[in-house]
Protein backbone atom coordinates (compact mmCIF):
# COMPACT_ATOMS: atom_id res chain seq x y z
CA UNK A 1 0.00 0.00 0.00
CA UNK A 2 1.37 3.42 -0.93
CA UNK A 3 1.47 6.21 1.63
CA UNK A 4 2.24 9.91 1.39
CA UNK A 5 3.13 10.84 4.96
CA UNK A 6 4.76 7.65 6.25
CA UNK A 7 7.38 5.25 4.90
CA UNK A 8 7.16 1.55 5.72
CA UNK A 9 9.68 -1.26 5.37
CA UNK A 10 9.31 -4.90 6.42
CA UNK A 11 12.34 -7.19 6.52
CA UNK A 12 12.71 -10.96 6.35
CA UNK A 13 12.47 -11.23 10.15
CA UNK A 14 9.05 -9.59 10.25
CA UNK A 15 10.38 -6.32 11.64
CA UNK A 16 8.30 -3.45 10.25
CA UNK A 17 9.79 0.05 10.41
CA UNK A 18 7.25 2.87 10.12
CA UNK A 19 8.79 6.30 9.58
CA UNK A 20 6.83 9.53 9.98
CA UNK A 21 7.76 11.47 6.88
CA UNK A 22 6.44 15.02 6.55
CA UNK A 23 9.65 17.07 6.86
CA UNK A 24 8.04 20.33 5.76
CA UNK A 25 5.72 20.13 8.78
CA UNK A 26 8.46 18.74 11.08
CA UNK A 27 6.60 15.42 11.11
CA UNK A 28 3.60 17.05 12.77
CA UNK A 29 0.53 14.86 12.89
CA UNK A 30 -2.30 15.63 10.49
CA UNK A 31 -5.60 13.95 9.64
CA UNK A 32 -3.96 12.36 6.59
CA UNK A 33 -0.93 11.10 8.51
CA UNK A 34 -3.17 9.81 11.28
CA UNK A 35 -5.21 7.71 8.87
CA UNK A 36 -2.07 6.33 7.23
CA UNK A 37 -0.56 5.26 10.57
CA UNK A 38 -3.80 3.59 11.61
CA UNK A 39 -4.04 1.77 8.27
CA UNK A 40 -0.49 0.47 8.56
CA UNK A 41 -0.89 -0.60 12.18
CA UNK A 42 -4.04 -2.51 11.22
CA UNK A 43 -2.15 -4.12 8.31
CA UNK A 44 0.65 -5.18 10.67
CA UNK A 45 -1.90 -6.64 13.04
CA UNK A 46 -3.44 -8.76 10.26
CA UNK A 47 -0.16 -9.88 8.69
CA UNK A 48 1.06 -13.13 10.30
CA UNK A 49 4.57 -12.50 8.94
CA UNK A 50 4.83 -9.13 10.74
CA UNK A 51 6.34 -9.64 14.16
CA UNK A 52 7.50 -6.32 15.64
CA UNK A 53 6.87 -2.68 14.73
CA UNK A 54 9.40 0.16 15.06
CA UNK A 55 8.04 3.73 14.91
CA UNK A 56 10.48 6.56 14.18
CA UNK A 57 10.69 9.90 12.41
CA UNK A 58 12.53 11.05 9.31
CA UNK A 59 15.36 13.52 9.56
CA UNK A 60 16.21 14.94 12.99
CA UNK A 61 12.65 15.14 14.40
CA UNK A 62 10.44 12.37 15.76
CA UNK A 63 7.14 14.29 15.82
CA UNK A 64 6.52 17.97 16.48
CA UNK A 65 2.94 17.36 17.62
CA UNK A 66 -0.10 19.11 16.21
CA UNK A 67 0.00 21.89 13.65
CA UNK A 68 0.42 24.96 15.87
CA UNK A 69 0.41 27.29 12.86
CA UNK A 70 -3.12 26.20 12.00
CA UNK A 71 -4.16 26.51 15.66
CA UNK A 72 -2.89 30.09 15.68
CA UNK A 73 -4.80 30.83 12.47
CA UNK A 74 -8.00 29.41 13.95
CA UNK A 75 -7.35 30.71 17.44
CA UNK A 76 -8.20 27.40 19.02
CA UNK A 77 -7.37 23.70 19.23
CA UNK A 78 -7.98 21.76 16.03
CA UNK A 79 -11.12 19.67 16.25
CA UNK A 80 -13.83 18.72 13.78
CA UNK A 81 -16.07 21.69 13.04
CA UNK A 82 -19.21 19.56 13.30
CA UNK A 83 -18.35 16.39 15.23
CA UNK A 84 -20.56 13.44 14.43
CA UNK A 85 -22.50 11.59 17.13
CA UNK A 86 -19.90 8.81 16.90
CA UNK A 87 -17.09 11.33 17.45
CA UNK A 88 -18.84 12.65 20.52
CA UNK A 89 -19.81 9.27 21.95
CA UNK A 90 -16.54 7.50 21.12
CA UNK A 91 -13.74 10.08 21.14
CA UNK A 92 -11.13 7.33 21.35
CA UNK A 93 -11.79 6.58 17.67
CA UNK A 94 -11.08 10.11 16.46
CA UNK A 95 -7.89 11.77 15.21
CA UNK A 96 -4.67 11.31 17.14
CA UNK A 97 -6.54 9.35 19.82
CA UNK A 98 -7.38 6.73 17.20
CA UNK A 99 -3.68 6.48 16.31
CA UNK A 100 -2.50 6.06 19.90
CA UNK A 101 -5.29 3.59 20.63
CA UNK A 102 -4.33 1.56 17.56
CA UNK A 103 -0.76 1.32 18.86
CA UNK A 104 -1.99 0.22 22.29
CA UNK A 105 -4.38 -2.28 20.69
CA UNK A 106 -1.79 -3.70 18.29
CA UNK A 107 -1.33 -7.36 19.19
CA UNK A 108 2.39 -7.20 18.38
CA UNK A 109 5.17 -5.30 20.15
CA UNK A 110 5.72 -1.67 19.13
CA UNK A 111 9.03 0.09 19.75
CA UNK A 112 9.33 3.87 19.55
CA UNK A 113 12.78 4.83 18.24
CA UNK A 114 12.75 8.50 19.22
CA UNK A 115 15.32 10.09 16.95
CA UNK A 116 14.75 13.72 17.89
CA UNK A 117 12.22 16.10 19.45
CA UNK A 118 8.92 14.52 20.47
CA UNK A 119 6.52 17.33 21.28
CA UNK A 120 2.81 17.42 22.13
CA UNK A 121 1.17 14.50 20.37
CA UNK A 122 4.65 13.14 19.71
CA UNK A 123 4.58 12.19 23.39
CA UNK A 124 1.32 10.34 22.80
CA UNK A 125 2.78 8.38 19.87
CA UNK A 126 5.80 7.38 21.95
CA UNK A 127 3.66 6.52 24.98
CA UNK A 128 1.40 4.38 22.80
CA UNK A 129 4.31 2.08 22.01
CA UNK A 130 5.40 -0.69 24.37
CA UNK A 131 9.09 0.23 24.50
CA UNK A 132 10.79 3.59 24.03
CA UNK A 133 14.42 3.94 22.93
CA UNK A 134 15.74 7.49 22.59
CA UNK A 135 18.63 9.13 20.84
CA UNK A 136 20.75 11.12 23.26
CA UNK A 137 19.77 14.16 21.18
CA UNK A 138 16.02 13.60 21.65
CA UNK A 139 13.89 16.09 23.55
CA UNK A 140 10.48 15.45 25.08
CA UNK A 141 7.99 18.32 25.32
CA UNK A 142 4.71 17.57 27.09
CA UNK A 143 3.67 21.15 26.43
CA UNK A 144 -0.13 21.00 26.24
CA UNK A 145 -0.79 23.11 29.35
CA UNK A 146 1.50 25.87 28.04
CA UNK A 147 -0.77 26.05 24.99
CA UNK A 148 -3.85 26.41 27.17
CA UNK A 149 -5.11 22.85 26.62
CA UNK A 150 -4.81 19.45 28.29
CA UNK A 151 -3.26 16.33 26.71
CA UNK A 152 -6.03 15.03 24.45
CA UNK A 153 -4.01 12.32 22.71
CA UNK A 154 -4.43 9.66 25.44
CA UNK A 155 -1.03 10.58 26.85
CA UNK A 156 -2.53 11.93 30.07
CA UNK A 157 -3.45 8.41 31.20
CA UNK A 158 -0.54 6.63 29.52
CA UNK A 159 2.20 8.90 30.87
CA UNK A 160 0.83 8.53 34.39
CA UNK A 161 0.91 4.73 33.99
CA UNK A 162 4.51 4.89 32.81
CA UNK A 163 6.06 7.35 35.25
CA UNK A 164 3.62 7.62 38.16
CA UNK A 165 1.36 10.45 39.31
CA UNK A 166 3.96 12.72 40.90
CA UNK A 167 6.32 12.75 37.91
CA UNK A 168 3.42 13.04 35.45
CA UNK A 169 1.88 15.93 37.38
CA UNK A 170 5.09 17.93 37.61
CA UNK A 171 5.98 17.35 33.96
CA UNK A 172 2.49 18.07 32.70
CA UNK A 173 1.62 21.08 34.82
CA UNK A 174 4.90 22.84 34.02
CA UNK A 175 4.81 21.94 30.34
CA UNK A 176 8.56 21.45 30.41
CA UNK A 177 10.69 20.08 27.61
CA UNK A 178 13.10 17.53 29.07
CA UNK A 179 16.16 15.87 27.61
CA UNK A 180 16.63 12.15 27.00
CA UNK A 181 18.59 11.64 30.22
CA UNK A 182 15.76 13.09 32.32
CA UNK A 183 13.19 11.09 30.35
CA UNK A 184 15.09 7.93 31.26
CA UNK A 185 15.48 9.03 34.88
CA UNK A 186 11.72 9.35 35.36
CA UNK A 187 11.03 6.15 33.41
CA UNK A 188 9.48 7.49 30.24
CA UNK A 189 12.16 5.90 28.07
CA UNK A 190 13.98 2.66 28.76
CA UNK A 191 17.20 3.22 26.84
CA UNK A 192 19.23 6.22 25.67
CA UNK A 193 21.83 5.64 22.95
CA UNK A 194 24.01 7.65 20.62
CA UNK A 195 22.13 8.95 17.57
CA UNK A 196 24.04 6.71 15.18
CA UNK A 197 23.15 3.65 17.28
CA UNK A 198 19.41 4.31 17.60
CA UNK A 199 18.06 2.24 14.74
CA UNK A 200 20.61 -0.56 15.18
CA UNK A 201 19.70 -0.81 18.87
CA UNK A 202 15.98 -0.77 18.11
CA UNK A 203 16.33 -3.42 15.40
CA UNK A 204 18.50 -5.60 17.65
CA UNK A 205 15.79 -5.58 20.32
CA UNK A 206 13.10 -6.28 17.73
CA UNK A 207 15.18 -9.16 16.36
CA UNK A 208 15.68 -10.58 19.85
CA UNK A 209 11.92 -10.67 20.31
CA UNK A 210 11.29 -12.06 16.83
CA UNK A 211 13.85 -14.86 17.01
CA UNK A 212 13.64 -15.95 20.64
CA UNK A 213 9.93 -15.80 21.44
CA UNK A 214 6.96 -17.54 19.76
CA UNK A 215 4.73 -14.96 18.03
CA UNK A 216 1.46 -16.13 19.57
CA UNK A 217 3.00 -16.16 23.03
CA UNK A 218 4.33 -12.63 22.55
CA UNK A 219 0.90 -11.43 21.45
CA UNK A 220 -0.77 -13.20 24.37
CA UNK A 221 1.74 -11.73 26.83
CA UNK A 222 1.08 -8.21 25.54
CA UNK A 223 -2.68 -8.70 25.78
CA UNK A 224 -2.57 -10.13 29.29
CA UNK A 225 -0.13 -7.52 30.58
CA UNK A 226 -2.30 -4.71 29.23
CA UNK A 227 -5.50 -6.21 30.59
CA UNK A 228 -3.89 -6.66 34.03
CA UNK A 229 -3.63 -2.88 34.53
CA UNK A 230 -6.14 -2.06 37.22
CA UNK A 231 -7.17 -5.68 37.77
CA UNK A 232 -7.16 -7.38 41.13
CA UNK A 233 -4.60 -10.14 41.58
CA UNK A 234 -7.40 -12.69 41.51
CA UNK A 235 -8.82 -11.40 38.22
CA UNK A 236 -5.33 -11.25 36.74
CA UNK A 237 -4.70 -14.85 37.82
CA UNK A 238 -7.90 -16.00 36.10
CA UNK A 239 -6.88 -14.27 32.88
CA UNK A 240 -3.36 -15.68 33.00
CA UNK A 241 -4.72 -19.19 33.57
CA UNK A 242 -6.78 -18.92 30.38
CA UNK A 243 -3.82 -17.48 28.50
CA UNK A 244 -1.55 -20.28 29.71
CA UNK A 245 -4.04 -22.89 28.57
CA UNK A 246 -4.11 -21.29 25.11
CA UNK A 247 -0.36 -20.90 24.55
CA UNK A 248 0.40 -24.27 26.17
CA UNK A 249 -1.56 -25.98 23.41
CA UNK A 250 0.33 -24.30 20.54
CA UNK A 251 2.87 -26.03 18.33
CA UNK A 252 5.37 -23.30 19.08
CA UNK A 253 5.26 -24.09 22.80
CA UNK A 254 6.32 -27.67 22.08
CA UNK A 255 8.94 -26.40 19.62
CA UNK A 256 10.32 -24.11 22.32
CA UNK A 257 10.78 -27.05 24.67
CA UNK A 258 12.34 -29.26 21.97
CA UNK A 259 14.73 -26.52 20.84
CA UNK A 260 15.80 -25.88 24.42
CA UNK A 261 16.42 -29.56 25.05
CA UNK A 262 18.29 -29.97 21.79
CA UNK A 263 20.32 -26.78 22.29
CA UNK A 264 19.29 -25.29 18.95
CA UNK A 265 17.53 -22.22 17.61
CA UNK A 266 13.76 -22.71 17.53
CA UNK A 267 11.78 -22.45 14.31
CA UNK A 268 8.48 -20.71 14.90
CA UNK A 269 5.34 -21.51 12.93
CA UNK A 270 2.98 -19.03 14.55
CA UNK A 271 0.52 -21.69 15.59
Amino acid sequence: MGYRYIITEQDEHGIVTVTLNDPEAKNAVSPEMNEEIVAEVERIDRDPSARVMILTGSGRIFCSGGNIKKMIEKGKVLEAEAPSPRDQLSPIDVGIRKVVNSLRSLSKPAIAAVNGPAVGSGIGLAAGCDIRIASSEAKFGWVFVRRGIVPDDMSLALVQQLIGYANAFEWGVTGRTIDAARAKEIGFVGHVVAPEQLMATSRALALEISQNCPPLTVQTFKLVLGESIGQTLEDSARLVAKAQEFVGATEDHHEALRAYGERRTPVWKGR
